[in-house]
């Protein structure tokens, strides 16, 4: 070997040590509203953005139109959130890896968040919504990819905890933000909190320069056997029966949830009634469920927190959500009110914080292999993608011939043989 020649290995230590770590309390708070950003983007949009536009386009078809949009959707967030975390963990820059994809997609975000308001045809829309959602995803991969890179392993459970908070704060922002300006103001305003949020995360949370070479592993990557091979492990995951089972409870449950969530403000509208609205206004209503719904879920969180201090058991809480979140989805078909949807609000709020501080939990419990646990952790995360292929397509038909009764009785079912399933996980108590 030539001695003057550094290894890979030296670069790699010379080049993390050239730069300062960002202390864990600091990255943390800033992770927090970065998320929040995100997660704004995502619910204004699918909420109150989308749906308002669709309706105005086409008042007809509009059940039929979020759904196909949806699908476009999906198919576009599943690239994006894989493009991510690949292009970011190939990245070699002196700004890090993470950080120049957050950055450009926190841009492309932004102009395609501000042109999609501007569309007046549902082709344009559906390509803006398309290349919106692949970005923004790709937006999520790099970010998620933050906690295993730089969070210490005695901080990764609190920047879950960040991840979880973040989803329904988000939610309420967003949504909010949609239902006051539920036009190009709109649109701007969650472009520059993206933006915003984004350019304090890079600046004040600096990552490490990350100079090193691609390894002879990542090298072999790139050859097609090896890459058929990938392709292979990516599938044998699937014959752990636990790996499997997790997967169909984080599918099953995801389907449930967006069957009905991706059309809250029809179901507002149509289902609820216009007049039977605070305010008479189905935004603003949208706006106040979803605040409901927060602040119950932060509730349960806090309780979650305490009861999963005190037993091990973690499948308790997966079939907890499925019994009051099946009892949610069945509130408003009884009671078609605001009251009951509040109540439903308030249900479903508590589900999901009682199971989102076991969630990453549990999922970890069940991967099969630990040298491939980044892999396949983002193959049960991804489960929630793929449940958006099938509950618009459900949920349309079922609005469409059934009504919006049979929707959420559907949920209920569906959100109740989630449940059932985690009863088969061995692996985990």
């Amino acid at each position: 070997m030539n001695l003057s020649t550094p290894t890979i290995k030296t670069i790699r230590s010379e080049a993390l040590a050239a730069a300062k770590p960002t202390p864990a309390p600091r990255l943390l708070s800033l992770l927090l509203p970065t998320a929040l950003a995100l997660y704004a983007n995502f619910q204004g949009l699918q909420q109150i953005l989308v749906p308002v536009e669709v309706e105005a386009i086409d008042p007809q078809g509009k059940i039929g139109n979020v759904a196909m949009i949806t699908m476009i959707c999906a198919v576009t967030g599943v690239l994006g959130l894989t493009a991510g975390g690949a292009a970011s963990d190939a990245t070699r820059s002196r700004w890090g890896r993470r950080a120049p994809w957050l950055v450009g997609m926190a841009i492309v975000s932004a102009v395609l968040t501000m042109g999609l308001g501007l569309q007046s045809g549902l082709l344009g829309m559906a390509m803006f919504c398309g290349a919106l959602w692949f970005s923004l995803n790709c937006f999520q991969g790099a970010l998620l990819a933050v906690t295993p890179d730089r969070v210490p392993d005695n901080k990764r459970s609190l920047a879950s905890s960040i991840f979880g908070v973040a989803g329904p704060l988000g939610a309420v922002v967003g949504v909010n933000i949609a239902a006051m300006a539920p036009s190009e103001g709109g649109h701007a305003a969650l472009a520059a909190i993206l933006v915003a949020a984004t350019a304090m995360f890079v600046v004040f949370a600096r990552e490490e320069a990350w100079l090193a070479p691609a390894t002879p592993i990542q090298d072999e990557a790139k050859r097609p056997g090896r890459q058929l091979r990938m392709t292979w492990g990516l599938l044998r995951s699937f014959t752990s029966r636990d790996f499997s089972l997790a997967y169909a409870f984080r599918l099953l449950m995801f389907i449930a949830q967006f069957s009905v969530n991706n059309f809250l403000l029809y179901i507002l509208q149509d289902h609820i009634g216009v007049a039977n609205l605070p305010s008479g206004d189905a935004q603003i209503a949208a706006g106040a469920l979803n605040s409901v719904r927060t602040l119950a879920t932060v509730a349960a969180i806090f309780l979650g927190f305490w009861l999963a201090n005190r037993t091990e058991r973690r499948k308790v809480f997966a079939q907890a959500y499925g019994l009051v979140m099946a009892a949610a989805m069945v509130v408003p078909a009884l009671s078609p009110s605001w009251l009951g949807m509040l109540i439903f609000g308030v249900l479903g709020g508590v589900a999901m914080g009682l199971y989102s501080v076991v969630d990453l939990t549990l999922m970890s419990r069940v991967l099969p292999n630990r040298d491939s646990a980044g892999r396949d952790l983002a193959l049960l995360v991804m489960a929630g993608a793929s449940a958006q292929f099938v509950a618009p397509l459900v949920g349309g038909a079922l609005i469409r011939f059934l009504g919006y009764d049979a929707l959420f009785l559907f949920a209920a079912l569906v959100t109740l043989l989630a449940g059932a399933v985690t009863f088969l996980i061995r692996g985990v108590r």
